[in-house]
């Protein structure tokens, strides 16, 4: 496996089990009606997830120091920049259906309460969540489109 697919599985299974947690802990505070630590929440797992990329993408390029070369430019950057436009495309599509449905709520005059606390709460882990997404599409994209050697 090349140090290129490694960081991509290392990338998309760290960014799925803790932003899978962090989904988890908000669905649970948002049942409870409780929006408190929410933030503290969202740091830590920014924390957790530079931090454990960090490393891995150390210990990857010193395991992988002696079969280090210079990276494919053909398919391999051709799979990432696929990757990159779906995910891209996918991010477009989800921020203007956000859009749409502000939209939508204000032509009929209901007021989807972003004022509140709780509101901005959802409405930021809305756009969280849709950014999480991008990302891990793009990871597991790239590595199905990366050919195999």
């Amino acid at each position: 496996m090349t140090h290129r697919r490694t960081h991509l599985w290392i990338s998309l299974i760290v960014g799925v089990a803790v932003w899978g947690a962090y989904f988890a802990h908000f669905l649970q505070q948002m049942r409870r009606g409780e929006t408190g630590g929410l933030a503290l929440w969202f740091l830590g797992a920014l924390a957790v997830i530079v931090l454990a990329e960090t490393v891995a993408t150390g210990l990857i390029a010193w395991l992988f120091r002696r079969r280090a070369r210079a990276l494919d430019e053909g398919p391999t950057l051709q799979a990432a920049l696929k990757a990159s436009h779906v995910a891209l495309m996918l991010l477009i599509v989800m921020a203007l259906a956000a859009a749409a449905m502000l939209a939508f709520a204000s032509l009929f005059g209901w007021s989807l309460n972003l004022s509140g606390a709780r509101g901005q709460v959802i409405a930021a882990n809305a756009l969280l969540a849709m950014v999480v997404a991008a990302e891990l599409l793009r990871a597991a994209l790239t590595l199905a489109l990366i050919p195999r050697r």
